[in-house]
């Protein structure tokens, strides 16, 4: 038996946790996750693996090493946003108090869960609570603290990236945004805000957090609960594909037009088509340019169909 089932069968009265693990032709990267979740220490948590539609054989591979998992299996990829959706469902649908959405590159430390939990309990409006994010291959240096907004031109900024960790970085406290790679997220913001859907991803969690506290919930940073994500700070600058410059275009037309100005958005483009410039990317222009004309084209934001593909 494995031991996340082993675990879970002392509840010891704990809130009932469902993490949702997103799983995209990636099985070492799932797998890796979900080993590092079987030594997580809170006692009464559950894990459901959402596979989006992939293409490859990492749903059958992950079955045969995780058999004692939940898995919900979508026919398409739909995006990151339609992903957690779909196990933030199942999760609830299995009478779960906190629902913990996450992507597949990351490891925990044991006690990261039980001080998620530990925090939306301190915090009588919590609706979200994000962990310290630190870098996979450097485990000393921070990913995230969470985010906050800049108006121009309009973006928004990781909080503490890059930084050592120290004694300043230990503070409990309501932020802004929280990048949406690891979140609890309680039951009762659940039934009220899902993941918008026509987001395939980026601008997705943005949305859902500016959704969040539009509805009164706060957004809380758990500096006890700590995970590492792999995302290099080497590479995480490099070159990006033709389909997430068109992906990008759309998403940024969607988040714009829900909460801001076609103005701000005109301001955002033109900064984007210089740094872009500046940089010597002109290849990826007029994809990016692309990806704009589909979102302007839609008559309604919710008319806005985003896809994978150029």
């Amino acid at each position: 038996m494995n031991a996340i089932t082993e675990k879970n069968k002392s509840k010891d009265h704990k809130p009932d946790v469902w993490v949702v693990v997103l799983n995209w032709n990636a099985f070492e990267d799932t797998h890796e996750c979900l080993l590092s979740l079987q030594g997580v220490t809170y006692p009464n948590f559950q894990v459901v693996v959402v596979d989006n539609g992939s293409t490859d054989d990492s749903p059958q591979q992950l079955n045969t090493y995780h058999p004692e998992l939940s898995f919900v299996a979508c026919e398409t990829n739909r995006g990151i946003a339609a992903g957690y959706n779909r196990g933030i469902e199942f999760g609830l649908q299995a009478g779960a108090d906190y629902v913990v959405v996450m992507n597949n590159d990351l490891i925990f430390d044991p006690d990261f869960l039980t001080e998620m939990v530990n925090t939306v309990q301190r915090w009588p409006k919590c609706g979200v609570v994000m962990p310290k994010i630190y870098y996979y291959d450097e485990p000393d240096i921070i990913w995230s603290t969470g985010g906050r907004t800049r108006w121009m031109p309009s973006n928004i900024l990781l909080r503490d990236r890059q930084k050592q960790d120290d004694r300043s970085l230990q503070t409990e406290e309501i932020i802004a945004f929280a990048p949406s790679c690891c979140l609890l997220i309680t039951r009762e913001l659940c039934q009220q805000v899902l993941f918008d859907e026509s987001y395939f991803f980026y601008y997705d969690d943005w949305d859902f957090c500016l959704e969040a506290r539009k509805d009164g919930w706060e957004i809380v940073f758990s500096p006890a609960s700590r995970i590492w994500h792999k995302v290099s700070r080497s590479t995480q600058n490099s070159p990006k594909s033709l389909r997430w410059w068109k992906i990008l275009g759309q998403s940024c037309v969607r988040y714009h037009r829900k909460h801001h100005s076609l103005g701000l958005l005109a301001t955002y483009v033109s900064w984007v088509l210089l740094r872009e410039m500046i940089k010597g990317n002109f290849k990826s222009l007029p994809t990016f340019l692309r990806g704009i004309q589909l979102g302007l084209q839609a008559k309604t934001v919710d008319d806005m169909q985003p896809g994978w593909s150029v």
